[in-house]
């Protein structure tokens, strides 16, 4: 019994322990984020199959070096780096390849059908 009182009680002080140290870091972090999104803007779209309109995960989104892939719904977001407009290629095993050009003006969601080989 006072085994499991004293194992009860190290849990709760370093439960309570981590907890405030994640409170602590939590702030510093939030404020990087919402510089990086002031500063930053990005390109959101959807990556979907041209025949069955299905959206398409773990497709490659590549633009000036930058990769990224798209999420279990399809979606993807990748930084603009300032430039006005870019050429983004999108990529997928048994996918034709393509290529768009993007103007980073545009606020709407990017919509790409890719067409199986």
């Amino acid at each position: 019994m006072k085994r499991m009182l004293l194992f009860t009680l190290v849990s709760l002080i370093t439960f309570s322990m981590n907890i405030s140290a994640k409170e602590s870091a939590a702030p510093e972090a939030k404020a990087n984020a919402v510089n990086e999104t002031v500063n930053a803007k990005e390109f959101k779209g959807i990556v979907f199959d041209k025949l069955t309109n299905e959206s398409l995960a773990g497709a490659i989104i590549s633009s000036n070096g930058q990769k990224v892939y798209t999420d279990l719904d399809g979606n993807f977001i990748i930084p603009t780096n300032g430039m006005q407009k870019c050429s983004i290629k999108v990529s997928m095993i048994s996918y034709e390849d393509q290529i768009i050009e993007i103007d980073s003006n545009s606020s709407k969601k990017i919509q790409i059908k890719l067409q199986q080989r």
